[in-house]
């Protein structure tokens, strides 16, 4: 076999003639046509060129393709490792040596004006030597290794893609190395965060309320800030804002974090929001806006083909501070239960969510794999008995990994394994990219682990053939293979299910690696699986956003659930919102709720008492605790309590302010002339004035006392348990509903 191998280098090259407009250039001396000779880089207008460089063997002619120079003397390649389900694997990498040689410098990509100078272009410098000096910015460029042999035609030859990531030379000896990597090298931590840092900072202090201010330094806001989003002051603080110019507008102490006072200088970072996405789109805009990959490198159509159909799930996070775009991605890849790699052979980043292998996947045997190669490799330390999933973080600015930054733990066993093995191996997962109530989305990525590794994976290698006909394995696929080594318990031929996550390309065949992957396939159930669980204590809580951080777009036939779970309570800590509400859902869309918790209003302010001057404040209405507008069933209701109304106040001669009213939130108690106080959770708003009856604010669903006096106040009315009551269905009583029912 006459083999043939090439190497490709796509250059910029500027496709304008010196001096001659657009070219604003003006000299004596024409540049090179390349960006690091440019001498007018605003006009600069690339071309890419193609340089193609060949191994040298005396039958090279009969390729039939035009070469540059047979100058290669080495080519040294490490294949690229996918990985499943943890990051985006092990960079290929591709180092080529090549021999340095005299040159005349014309042609397509070299000296235009080789004629007009004033020197011999052979005899002054060498190829390599002249090329370092103008290609300076070569990094990121195309690079392809091509492999074939004579009589193949060169467009069916083997192709791999790489970025060119360094190069060296020329040395003295007359030898010029290149190194290409591929494509997601760019994704690199020391080479991208997102965010990307903000230099702005406060001008001067500000207090915890305050809601306007001014960054530095002048022009700041335009140049690196949008016109709204969110924003991390000092670390310490996120805010929603908007802004005009160097000027922001803010609602203060969002997401979980609370309003502080911060000092001038404080950095104000922006932050990037992903808000219930596909991580197919995640991914997509993190590769491509933040590491600059190309578009045409990502089939972000077939990527969100592959999330829709075998994961359908979204997810949240809010990056507060700058972090590496390959480290956020390969968080993801582990709570989605992923692969992402860099398919060298099509030139595409292909992503996979992991799944069961199809049963009729191309077969390796004995009959297709060089003889002696198979071996099997047992994996002890990959085992797992149970897998701890930590999720819905408190706030974007606690750590990522302290189990106490997060609100909710999914946990399952399989205790069975683990008698069976003798011990128990635990993992643990701080999922960053789960929000809150995300339950089924943690526990789905919990059994993906304990089903592929309960019972740890071997690892296989084998080689196979290389034929002109052959197709060969491609890292990331799923196959079966079969050995005589390969029995099951009764010693009968065992076909085991792999998936490739390395492939070496050999003169005589490839190399392959690949994990076994026995695994649980999900049912359409899990899958459509679209329920919401509160499980802890929750404020203001909308369904319908919730719902959208975690699934996609509802559709009629989805059986669409919330769950307050026993011992739950939904509350509201913001005057005139209902604590629990149900949002804005297409007509079509079937809803149901189960209530084992509580869902209760705010209590309502206390009047504020007189005094000597005559004037008394009524007390605050109750909060409504359900709101809906949409039909929902509710298939088990125990506890829905409105807010009790605020007690009124009372003049100087009958006491003080009114009491808070019941909440789980409860109402403050008015200022007055007597002791003041704020109503604690699940109790009465009480008297202002020691002893007196009245002033006092209302229990759950009931309105608060009228004040007494020369001057008194009313209490406020009682907050609404269900504000929508046309548009509930109960299916096993109301409950214990505490507070007016309206429309």
């Amino acid at each position: 076999m006459q083999r043939l191998e090439f190497i490709e280098i796509d250059i910029e090259y500027c496709s304008l003639n010196y001096g001659v407009l657009p070219c604003g250039a003006k000299g004596s001396s024409p540049c090179f046509n390349t960006k690091s000779t440019c001498q007018a880089r605003t006009s600069f207008k690339a071309q890419s060129v193609t340089l193609r460089f060949a191994v040298g063997a005396s039958y090279l002619h009969a390729a039939g393709v035009e070469i540059t120079a047979p100058c290669v003397e080495d080519i040294s390649y490490s294949a690229g490792e996918v990985s499943i389900g943890e990051n985006l694997g092990r960079r290929a990498s591709l180092s080529v040596t090549m021999s340095d040689f005299l040159w005349s410098d014309t042609g397509l990509g070299f000296d235009k004006y080789h004629a007009q100078r004033e020197y011999d272009p052979y005899s002054q410098g060498t190829f390599w030597g002249k090329f370092s000096a103008r290609q300076r910015y070569l990094r990121g460029r195309p690079m392809r290794w091509i492999q074939g042999q004579v009589g193949q035609p060169f467009d069916a030859m083997e192709v791999r893609h790489f970025i060119v990531d360094n190069f060296n030379g020329p040395t003295l000896d007359g030898r010029f190395s290149i190194t290409g990597k591929d494509i997601l090298k760019l994704a690199d931590d020391d080479r991208v965060k997102v965010p990307i840092a903000s230099r702005g900072y406060l001008l001067s202090d500000i207090n915890a309320t305050q809601t306007t201010f001014t960054i530095g330094p002048s022009g700041a806001g335009n140049l690196e800030y949008p016109a709204s989003g969110h924003i991390n002051i000092g670390g310490k603080e996120i805010c929603t804002f908007t802004r005009s110019g160097d000027v922001f507008t803010v609602e203060r102490g969002v997401e979980g974090s609370v309003n502080v006072t911060h000092k001038s200088q404080d950095r104000v970072q922006t932050c990037q929001v992903y808000d219930g996405i596909d991580p197919a789109d995640i991914i997509q805009d993190l590769l491509v806006s933040f590491a600059k990959i190309p578009t045409e490198y990502i089939p972000i159509a077939d990527w969100r083909a592959e999330t829709a159909t075998f994961l359908r799930r979204r997810y949240f996070r809010i990056l507060a501070e700058p972090m590496g775009v390959s480290k956020a991605i390969s968080e993801l890849i582990q709570q989605a239960g992923l692969m992402v790699w860099w398919d060298e052979n099509t030139k595409l980043i292909r992503l996979k969510v992991i799944r069961a292998i199809d049963t009729d996947a191309r077969v390796y045997d004995d009959m297709s794999t060089l003889k002696g190669s198979f071996k099997q490799t047992e994996k002890p330390d990959s085992r797992l008995s149970q897998v701890m999933t930590y999720y819905g973080k408190r706030s974007p600015l606690e750590r990522d990994t302290e189990p106490t930054s997060y609100h909710s733990l999914q946990m399952d066993v399989n205790l069975e394994e683990e008698s069976n093995y003798g011990g128990d191996i635990i993992r643990t997962l701080h999922a960053s990219w789960i929000p809150a109530f995300g339950r089924p989305v943690a526990q789905r990525i919990n059994e993906i682990l304990l089903g592929r590794f309960v019972n740890p994976p071997r690892e296989f290698q084998f080689s196979t053939f290389r034929g002109v006909n052959t197709i060969p394995p491609m890292s990331g696929d799923g196959y079966l293979i079969s050995s005589r080594a390969l029995q099951s318990a009764s010693g009968a031929s065992e076909l085991v299910p792999v998936q490739v996550t390395k492939v070496t390309p050999k003169a005589e065949g490839f190399d392959v690696s690949a994990l076994e992957m026995r695994f649980i396939d999900f049912s359409e159930e899990d899958l459509n699986d679209r329920t919401i669980t509160i499980d802890g204590d929750v404020y203001n809580f909308n369904w319908r956003q919730a719902y959208n951080r975690l699934y996609p777009p509802p559709k009629a036939t989805d059986d669409i659930v919330c769950i307050v779970n026993e011992g739950a309570n939904v509350g509201s800590q913001i005057f005139g919102r209902a604590a629990f509400i149900v949002g804005d859902w297409p007509s079509d869309i079937k809803l149901r709720l189960y209530i084992r918790g509580r869902i209760q209003g705010r209590g309502g302010n206390g009047g504020d008492g007189a005094g000597n001057d005559g004037h008394a404040t009524h007390g605050q209405d109750g909060g409504a605790a359900f709101y809906t507008r949409r039909p929902v069933i509710i298939e088990k209701s125990n506890q829905v309590w409105g807010g009790g109304g605020g007690g009124g106040s009372g003049t100087w001669k009958y006491g003080g302010g009114g009491g808070g009213g019941q909440g789980f939130t409860a109402g403050l108690g008015g200022s007055g002339a007597g002791d003041s106080f704020s109503a604690t959770r699940e109790q009465y708003g009480q008297a202002q004035y020691g002893g007196h009856d009245g002033n006092r604010g209302g229990g759950a669903g009931e309105a608060g006392w009228n004040g007494k006096g020369d001057s008194w106040s009313k209490g406020g009315a009682a907050g609404a348990a269900i504000d929508g009551v046309s548009f509930l269905t109960f299916t096993s009583g109301q409950g214990d509903l505490r507070g007016p029912r309206i429309n």
